[in-house]
């Protein structure tokens, strides 16, 4: 990998968000703008099990998912290219890549290319809490 991503997949439909709590609220981030803004950053390698949104619920909110829900995400996963790396926050939050993270998890990779941001790009949004 160059470091220099393309636009977007072709596998993500548009636009996809990405929203975690800031103080004072929940931000939101147009994934395609983090694409964007993440195509410098250096690529490293990170360990699945490392993840903590791995075992987290960050597609359904809560509810169960129906099997139309569930195919959905599978369709996604089968799909995801894992030649782009998955994007984390300053912080550590992923920002974007679930999809990428399931499917190398279900072809029995260990480890995924990741970046991660020094300062968070500017959101979208800031919704108040």
């Amino acid at each position: 990998m160059d470091g220099g991503l393309p636009a977007k997949p072709p596998s993500m439909p548009s636009p996809e968000r990405h929203s975690h709590t800031v103080p004072g609220g929940r931000a939101y981030w147009l994934t395609e703008k983090l694409w964007a803004a993440s195509s410098g950053l250096p690529v490293f390698q990170i360990s699945i099990a490392e993840i903590p949104e791995f075992d987290q619920d960050c597609w359904f909110r809560g509810q169960a998912p129906s099997l139309r829900d569930v195919a959905g995400h599978a369709e996604r996963i089968m799909a995801a290219d894992l030649s782009y790396p998955i994007i984390f926050s300053a912080d550590g939050h992923l920002m974007d890549g679930g999809h990428r993270i399931a499917r190398a998890w279900i072809e029995r990779r260990s480890m995924v290319d990741a970046v991660r941001f020094v300062v968070d790009p500017e959101p979208e949004e800031i919704r108040p809490a």
